[in-house]
C-alpha cells in the first residue's frame, strides 16, 4: 500500500454546477416558470412570488453563494483507496412559502484512461457517491467527523443520484454534506498509466425545488 499512494497520480475531480429550480403553481390559472442554464444572466437565485431559495457551500469558514461555475470540489485533490472528500452546502428557502426539493447528481463528463496493467478503466467506477443532512452545521459536521463516518453514507456508485423531496419550510435552512470516496478495496485497476492521460470526471449536481401539493 505504501508502494501504491507513493506512485499514485493527482486525478482531478471537478464539479459542473447546473441548477434547476422549478415552480408550478397549481388550481385556477396554474402557471409554470422555469430557467436553465442557457439563459446568459442565470444565477443561484430563482424569484416567483414569495418564492425564493439560494444555495452556498462552505470555503474555510464562510458560506458562500454559489453559482453555475462554481466548482465544489478540489481539482487538485489526490483520490487514491481510502480517499474521503466531503463539501458541505446550505440549502436556503428564503420566502415565504415551503417547498419540497431534490438533490440529483449526474456524470456529465469523463474521459478513459489506461492503467498500470494496460487496461482501460472509467474513474467513477471506482468511486462512490452520498450525503446527508442535518438541521445545524455543528449537528451535520458531527455526523461526518471522521474519514470513517463519511464514507459510510457512500452507497451509491458516483453519478445517477437523487434523493426523495425534502421539505424545506419557510425562512429556513438545511446543511447538506456531498461526500466522494474511493474505497480502500481500489487497487492499482484505477491507477494509471505514466504514459496515459490521467482520468477525470464532471460531475453535474442538480438541485430542483416544487411548490408542495
Amino acid at each position: 500500500m505504501k508502494t501504491l499512494k507513493k506512485n499514485y497520480k493527482i486525478i482531478a475531480l471537478t464539479v459542473s454546477y447546473l441548477l434547476l429550480f422549478v415552480w408550478t403553481a397549481l388550481g385556477a390559472g396554474a402557471s409554470l416558470a422555469w430557467f436553465s442554464d442557457s439563459t446568459p444572466t442565470v444565477n443561484n437565485i430563482f424569484n416567483f412570488a414569495d418564492f425564493k431559495i439560494e444555495v452556498f457551500h462552505l470555503v474555510d469558514d464562510d458560506f458562500v453563494k454559489i453559482d453555475e461555475n462554481t466548482e465544489i470540489f478540489d481539482k487538485k485533490a489526490l483520490y487514491e483507496p481510502g480517499y474521503v472528500k466531503v463539501v458541505y452546502l446550505r440549502i436556503d428557502n428564503k420566502g415565504t412559502v415551503p417547498f419540497d426539493y431534490k438533490t440529483a447528481v449526474s456524470v456529465k463528463d469523463f474521459n478513459t484512461s489506461t492503467n498500470i496493467y494496460g487496461g482501460t478503466f472509467n474513474l467513477q467506477d471506482h468511486m462512490l457517491f452520498g450525503l446527508t443532512t442535518a438541521s445545524t452545521l455543528d449537528e451535520l459536521k458531527a455526523k461526518v467527523a471522521t474519514r470513517e463516518m463519511a464514507a459510510a453514507y457512500c452507497d451509491s456508485p458516483l453519478g445517477n443520484y437523487e434523493t426523495d423531496p425534502v421539505e424545506l419550510k419557510a425562512n429556513s435552512s438545511e446543511y447538506m454534506a456531498l461526500i466522494v470516496t474511493m474505497p480502500e478495496y481500489v487497487d492499482s485497476v484505477a491507477n494509471h498509466h505514466r504514459d496515459a492521460e490521467a482520468p477525470w470526471v464532471k460531475l453535474r449536481v442538480i438541485f430542483t425545488a416544487n411548490q408542495q401539493k
